[in-house]
Formats: C-alpha cells, structure tokens, sequence
C-alpha cells in the first residue's frame, strides 16, 4: 500500500459498546492512533480498547466538550477522523481520506463522507443518504453537539468526498431478529421512560417522531424493505423522540 506522511488520529465515542467495538477498531487499524472517549461503560469496552492499543479518556459528564478537546490536543495527528461505536470503516475509504489529507483542495481542510446502513446483513436502501462532516486537519473543526456526537466546521470550506467511499453503519449488522427486536423493546421503553420524565410536555415531542416513522416507513419505501424496513423506521422514530426531548429539557431548565 502506498505510504503516506500526514498522521491520522481516530475519535470515537462509546457507551457500552462490547458487542460490535471490535469491528470498529478492526476497521480503524492503518490509523495512526485511536483515542476512546467513553462515557463510563460497565461492560467489557475498556478491556477491548485496551486491547487495540486505543488511548481512553473517560467523558467528563459535567462537560463533555472539554474530553473531545482533551483528545485533540493530546494526539499526535495532523488530521482526525470522527467514528461511532457502531460504524466500520472500509479499507477503499481510510485510503482515499489518507490520501487527501496529502494533497487538501485548496480552502477545503474538512471532509464530509455519506453512509450505508446495514440490518441482518442486508443494506437498508431507504435510508437517508446524508453527508456527515467526519474527518478534518487539527483547527478546522469544532465540537457541535454532545447527543447526538457532532462536529461542525471552522474556518474552512468542506470537500464532499465521492459517495462510492461510504461508512458502514453496522450496530445491527451481526445481530439476530431476536436481538433486534429487544433493541427495539429497550429502545420503546426508554422512550416512554423519557417522556415521563419532561416537566411540561410539549406535542411536537410525541408528534415529530410518529412523522419521522411514517416518512421513512411510507414516502421513503421502508414498507417495502419488510422487517428491515420496519425495524429502521422505528428507530428513526425513537432517535428523532431522544433528540428533541434532549433540546426541550434544556429549553426547560434554562427557562426555569
């Protein structure tokens, strides 16, 4: 493989994530470094990280930006690459990244990067292809937000790299029905859990997920897609809930 000069150092956030963090890391092993920043799991994640030789910070629950910084200025890394505990890296795309951490277009020192989503082992077509800001050169981008783990750029133009180089997103790639369906259950009763606990209830936090289900299940065709279809769809609905009641709690406490 050509050699490349540029250091690349991986960030990725994780929260009891033995089940798939070894692909993860597997994926991750021509980078020059990893740095873990957890959010104090109490399953095996540390011992596998430990393993992969990945440096661990753990995630200051007060504030969580200065952990991310922590990690910045600590690496040896010119340029850094932001993954989830659940995504993979293809080989094809960690080389074209390398690559263009090389020789930047001009003005461009972030670089967005689209996704595959992948349920029993089958691409889920529907899902939405958005660019994600996901690798940068040290300066260049800035912390955006904690949930869900977020950068956003800073004083730079982003190059689109070309769609055929995608991340896969693979936390329910290994697993069984029975595994995805008590996801889900997990996932619903911590919606309802959630809920309960929102001071004034606002309607669009319960309306807003119902139309993300029904926008991914009906206009984007999951509904054709069978189980896969519809087990996407609902996590959609559960992450769009998780989302606003998060932003509606701290519009809450700011007001009180």
């Amino acid at each position: 493989m050509e050699e490349f000069d540029a250091k690349i150092t991986a960030i990725i956030k994780t929260k009891n994530s033995g089940d798939f963090l070894c692909n993860t890391l597997e994926s991750l092993s021509d980078s020059d470094e990893i740095f873990i920043l957890d959010e104090h799991s109490n399953d095996d994640t540390i011992d596998i990280a430990k393993e992969y030789k990945a440096k661990v910070i753990f995630i200051d629950k007060l504030n969580p930006l200065s952990s991310f910084n922590q990690a910045l200025e600590e690496a040896r890394g010119e340029w850094f690459l932001i993954v989830h505990d659940d995504e993979i890296i293809p080989e094809r795309l960690f080389f074209e990244l390398k690559k263009y951490s090389q020789n930047p277009k001009k003005g461009k020192y972030a670089v967005s990067v689209s996704q595959k989503y992948f349920y029993l082992n089958k691409e889920i077509k529907c899902a939405r292809k958005k660019d994600i800001l996901r690798f940068f050169k040290k300066g260049y981008a800035e912390f955006k937000n904690f949930t869900p783990f977020e950068i956003t750029k800073k004083q730079t133009k982003v190059y689109r790299l070309n769609r055929n180089f995608k991340i896969k997103n693979a936390s329910l790639l290994k697993y069984s029905k029975d595994n995805i369906i008590k996801t889900l259950e997990d996932n619903l009763e911590e919606y309802k859990l959630k809920a309960k606990t929102i001071k004034k209830i606002n309607p669009s936090i319960i309306i807003k997920p119902k139309l993300a289900f029904l926008y991914f299940y009906f206009i984007k065709g999951a509904v054709f897609q069978g189980f896969r279809g519809y087990i996407y769809s609902k996590q959609k609905e559960y992450n769009c809930f998780i989302e606003n009641a998060v932003m509606y709690e701290k519009k809450v406490k700011n007001n009180d």
